[in-house]
C-alpha cells in the first residue's frame, strides 16, 4: 500500500475506532460482567460490542475483504482467506481491561502476501492512536475516544521511529500476566537497564515510539494480537522475528492463527547483543 492509500484507510477507519473506544471506556468506567470462552480466556460485552462496530465498518470500507476477528473466530466464524485479509482484535488485553489497567488496545491490520501492510493500534484509555502512514512511516496522535474527528491530519500526527539501543542498557517489555520467568531467562543475554510489565499490543507501540527496546513473547499469541502492532513497529524501523530469525507469517488458518514465539525489537538481535556485550 502506498502513502495515499494508507492515509485514506486510516481516515475511513477513524470514526469506527473512536466509537469502539468510547464504548469500551463506558464499560471500563462503569463495570461489566466477565464470561469465560472455550479456551478459558475471559471475554466481556465490551469485546463483542466493539468488534461488531469495527467489523460492520470494515464491510463498508473494504467490501469483500475477509475479516478474521477474535470474538467471531471464537464463535466459529472461519472465513476463507485470499491473498489479502484483515485481522481484528477489538479489545486486546482483556485481562488488563478487567483488572483496571489502561493499556488495552484496538487492533486492525490489513495483511497481504502473509505480511501486515497496514496497521492501526488505538489505546482509548491513554488516548494514543498509532497507525502506518505509508511505507516506512509510522504516525502517532493523541485522540480522546469522544473526540469528533473526520481526518487524522486534523490532529497533527507526528512521525515516530525507534531509537538507537542505549549503551547504558535496554528497556525490556514483558507481558504482565504470564511467562515472566521464561522472559527473564531470555533477557539474561542482554544488558537490561529497566523492565516494564504491561499487556496488549501497546508494547509494540512503545518500541515504535522510541520508549523501549525489546519485547520477547515466549508464550502463545494469535495473529490478531500482533499484526497491527508489528505493522506499526516495522514502519517505525523496528523488527519482529521468530526466535530463529525468520519473519512472522500471517494467514495460518490451519493452525488457528497461532503465532510462534517471537521477539520485537528496535534493532536486529545481533546488534542488541553487541550492545549487551
Amino acid at each position: 500500500m502506498n502513502r495515499d492509500s494508507q492515509r485514506q484507510l486510516a481516515d475511513q477507519l477513524l470514526p469506527c475506532v473512536l466509537a469502539a473506544g468510547a464504548l469500551e471506556m463506558s464499560y471500563f468506567d462503569t463495570g461489566f460482567a466477565v464470561e469465560t470462552k472455550a479456551d478459558r480466556s475471559p471475554v466481556t460485552v465490551a469485546d463483542r460490542a466493539a468488534e461488531a462496530i469495527i467489523v460492520e465498518a470494515l464491510a463498508r470500507v473494504l467490501p469483500g475483504v475477509p475479516v478474521v476477528a477474535e470474538e467471531a473466530f471464537a464463535a466459529g466464524v472461519r472465513p476463507v482467506l485470499g491473498g489479502t485479509f484483515l485481522l481484528v482484535d477489538a479489545l486486546d488485553g482483556t485481562k488488563q481491561f478487567i483488572s483496571g489497567h489502561r493499556e488495552f488496545t484496538i487492533n486492525i491490520a490489513l495483511v497481504s502476501g502473509g505480511q501486515p501492510v497496514f496497521g492501526l493500534v488505538y489505546a482509548p484509555a491513554l488516548g494514543d492512536f498509532l497507525v502506518t502512514g505509508g511505507p516506512g512511516q509510522a504516525l502517532k496522535a493523541m485522540i480522546e475516544p469522544h473526540a469528533v474527528m473526520t481526518t487524522l491530519e486534523a490532529v497533527g500526527p507526528i512521525q515516530i521511529s525507534v531509537r538507537k539501543p542505549p549503551l547504558e542498557g535496554l528497556t525490556a517489555l514483558q507481558s504482565r500476566s504470564r511467562n515472566l520467568d521464561v522472559s527473564n531467562t531470555f533477557l539474561d543475554d542482554f544488558k537490561i537497564a529497566a523492565k516494564r510489565q504491561l499487556g496488549s499490543s501497546y508494547k509494540f507501540c512503545l518500541i515504535a515510539a522510541g520508549d523501549a527496546d525489546i519485547y520477547p513473547q515466549l508464550g502463545d499469541t494469535r495473529e490478531w494480537d500482533t499484526a497491527a502492532g508489528q505493522a506499526v513497529l516495522t514502519a517505525a524501523g523496528g523488527v519482529v522475528t521468530t526466535l530463529s530469525g525468520s519473519p512472522l507469517v500471517y494467514g495460518k488458518s490451519a493452525l488457528d492463527y497461532l503465532n510462534p514465539q517471537f521477539v520485537a525489537a528496535s534493532a536486529a538481535l545481533p546488534c542488541l547483543r553487541r550492545i549487551a556485550a
